[in-house]
């Protein structure tokens, strides 16, 4: 099975004008389109200008998904300390009710 390029560009001709589009594969039988310039005087400009769009369109894929990874990497950590701080407070709250509960007892031992 050949493997295809999951972004790669197509160049069409309309009349006398050509188009240019970046393609992305959607599964093995569909492609969409990215993005798309129209008008072009000849196939070598569509080709030239399909070219250099998609190398700056996959740059611009790889620095998003950088920027959400480091997003994701501080929402885990925050959501990590937010569970250590309700462990902390429960365990907290637990000793402290415990501790509570011992002074009652002994209050009332020391009544009795």
């Amino acid at each position: 099975m050949a493997q295809q390029n999951k972004f790669d560009y197509r160049i069409t001709q309309e009349g006398e004008k050509w188009n240019a589009e970046i393609t992305r594969r959607v599964s093995a039988r569909r492609t969409s389109v990215s993005k798309r310039q129209n008008g072009f005087e000849n196939e070598a400009l569509a080709e030239a200008w399909a070219k250099e769009e998609l190398v700056q369109f996959v740059q611009n894929l790889q620095a998003a998904t950088i920027r959400k990874a480091d997003r994701r990497i501080v929402r885990n950590e925050l959501a990590a300390k937010a569970e250590a701080d309700k462990i902390a407070a429960a365990a907290a709250y637990e000793a402290k009710r415990i501790a509570a509960m011992e002074a009652q007892d002994q209050q009332e031992d020391e009544e009795a």
